[in-house]
C-alpha cells in the first residue's frame, strides 16, 4: 500500500537540503476524468493564519537584474558568486579591496550551517535557508541579508528543531507577510511540516500540524492555496514474476486537496479512483499557478479550474506511452511563452490553441557521460537564463589536514537566450559568466 508515495518521499529523504536555480513542480496523479466537486466538504486548522491578500509566489535564485551561485573554495567552504545580468558578467559580490574571498573576512564566504543558497525575496533583500548539519539536533536557521550579501542576520534559530528541505521541487515561498518551506520536525526522521515564518518576527509555525494529510506530497501551489496529493492504495500481493507485477496495477484512491494558508482550511480539489482510470498512468503538475492533467496512455492534457472543479482538454495529441512503464518523459520543466516543455517529450504544447508541434533542440550540454538539453535556470518571460555549455576541468582542492588533492568538475557557463530562439533551437546566447560546478 502507498507505495509510490513512500518511493517518492525516500527520495525527498535522499535529497536533503540542495536547492534549485529556479521553481518547479511534482508529478502525481492526472487524467480527464469526470471533475470532483470543487465545493467538498472542507477541514478547518486549528488555528487559522492571518490573511495577507497576497498570491504565493516561489522564491527564486534571481529576478531579471541577478542570479545567485554558490561554489566550494575549500573543505566546508563555500562564496557566494552573482551573475549581474544587465552587465553580462560574474563575480563574488564582495568589494573589500585585496579580499581573497576563501575566509571568513569575506561577507560573500560562509561555513556549512551558518548559511545557504541564496534567494530572491525582495528587490533589496536575500534569504537563506540553513541546516547546520555539523549539529546532532540539525537546526535550521533563515537569514536575510543585502542583495551583495552583506549585513547577514538572523531571522530565525528555530524554537525547535527544524529541518528545512530545499530541492527543485520544494522551493520556498513567499505571500509578501510570511516565508513557507517544507522540512521536518527534528531531522529528516521526524514528522513532515511546512513551516510559516513571519518575516517581520522571526515567529514560526507549522501549517500542516492540524491538517488532515498524513502522507500528503506537495504538487504545487494555486493562488493562495498548496496543491497536496495523498493516496489510498492497495497492491496485489508479488507473483515473483517482475513482468507480471508490473500489470498488476493499483486500485483505491488518490486524492489532491487545497490547503488554504489565509482560512488555514482544507479542500478536496481533485480525486481519482480505480474505477474509473488507470491510476499508474496518471500525472498531475502545477506550473506558473496553473494545475495541468495528463492522462500517458491516452496522451491527453488538461486544466483543471480549482474554484469550479471543471476540466478543460487542451489536447488528446501527446506521444502515448506503455501505462505499465513509469516515465518522467511527461513532466512538465516550463512554461515558455505559453508553450509547455517537457523533460523528454519530443513535442512542445501551446496552452492557449492546444497545438502540439516537434520541439526544436537546441545543441546538447555534455556532462557525466550524457548529452542534456540546455536547463532553464530562470524564466523571465521573454528571456530565459540557462545553461549554454559546460567545461570539464581538473582542479586542486585541500583537505581536511591541508594536503592538496585533485577532482573532476565543470565551469558552467550561463547565457541569456530569447524566448522565441529558445523555442525554435537557435542557440543565439548571451554569457553572462561562469561558475564552477
Amino acid at each position: 500500500m502507498k507505495r509510490a508515495f513512500s518511493l517518492a518521499l525516500a527520495a525527498l529523504l535522499l535529497a536533503g537540503c540542495t536547492a534549485a536555480p529556479a521553481a518547479s513542480s511534482d508529478a502525481a496523479a492526472s487524467a480527464e476524468p469526470a471533475p470532483s466537486p470543487a465545493a467538498a466538504e472542507s477541514t478547518e486548522a486549528a488555528e487559522a493564519p492571518a490573511a495577507t491578500g497576497e498570491a504565493l509566489r516561489p522564491l527564486l535564485c534571481g529576478d531579471k537584474a541577478q542570479y545567485y551561485m554558490t561554489e566550494s573554495v575549500s573543505e566546508g567552504r563555500m562564496r557566494y558568486v552573482v551573475a549581474d545580468l544587465a552587465n553580462h558578467t560574474t563575480g563574488v559580490p564582495c568589494d573589500i579591496e585585496g579580499c581573497t574571498h576563501d575566509n571568513e573576512n569575506c561577507p560573500a564566504t560562509f561555513t556549512s550551517g551558518e548559511c545557504g543558497t541564496a534567494f530572491v525575496l525582495d528587490e533589496d533583500t536575500l534569504v537563506a535557508f540553513t541546516n547546520d548539519l555539523t549539529s546532532t539536533s540539525c537546526e535550521g536557521s533563515i537569514t536575510l541579508m543585502d542583495r551583495n550579501c552583506q549585513n547577514r542576520r538572523v531571522l530565525t534559530a528555530s524554537p525547535e528543531t527544524a529541518f528545512f528541505v530545499m530541492k527543485d521541487d520544494y522551493p520556498p515561498y513567499t505571500d509578501g507577510q510570511y516565508l513557507y518551506c517544507f522540512g521536518y520536525h527534528g531531522d529528516l526522521s521526524g514528522t513532515p511540516a511546512l513551516f510559516r515564518i513571519d518575516i517581520a518576527t522571526g515567529a514560526m509555525t507549522d501549517l500542516m500540524a492540524d491538517a488532515p494529510l498524513p502522507t500528503a506530497m506537495f504538487v504545487g501551489t494555486l493562488e493562495h492555496s498548496f496543491v497536496f496529493t495523498d493516496s489510498d492504495l492497495v497492491y496485489a500481493e508479488s507473483t515473483g514474476d517482475p513482468a507480471a507485477d508490473a500489470k498488476n496495477l493499483p486500485t483505491g484512491t488518490i486524492t489532491h486537496s487545497l490547503l488554504d494558508i489565509d482560512t488555514g482550511e482544507v479542500r478536496e480539489l481533485y480525486t481519482y479512483t480505480s474505477d474509473e482510470w488507470n491510476l499508474a498512468s496518471l500525472d498531475a503538475y502545477v506550473v506558473d499557478g496553473q494545475y495541468y492533467q495528463i492522462d500517458r496512455a491516452a496522451g491527453t492534457l488538461c486544466t483543471l479550474d480549482p474554484a469550479t472543479g471543471e476540466s478543460r482538454q487542451i489536447t488528446d495529441q501527446l506521444p502515448a506511452a506503455d501505462p505499465n512503464i513509469a516515465t518522467t518523459d511527461y513532466d512538465i520543466t516550463a512554461n515558455v511563452n505559453g508553450w509547455l516543455v517537457f523533460s523528454g517529450l519530443p513535442v512542445i504544447v501551446n496552452t492557449d490553441t492546444g497545438e502540439v508541434r516537434q520541439r526544436a533542440e537546441l545543441p546538447e550540454n555534455h556532462w557525466n557521460g550524457s548529452g542534456q538539453q540546455p536547463r532553464i535556470y530562470l524564466n523571465l518571460g521573454d528571456t530565459l537564463l540557462v545553461d549554454c555549455r559546460w567545461e570539464p576541468y581538473t582542479g586542486t582542492n585541500m583537505g581536511p589536514d591541508g594536503t592538496p588533492f585533485t577532482a573532476n568538475s565543470y565551469h558552467i557557463y550561463l547565457g541569456l537566450i530569447s524566448a522565441d530562439d529558445y523555442l525554435n533551437g537557435v542557440p543565439n546566447y548571451t554569457e553572462v559568466g561562469e561558475y564552477t560546478a
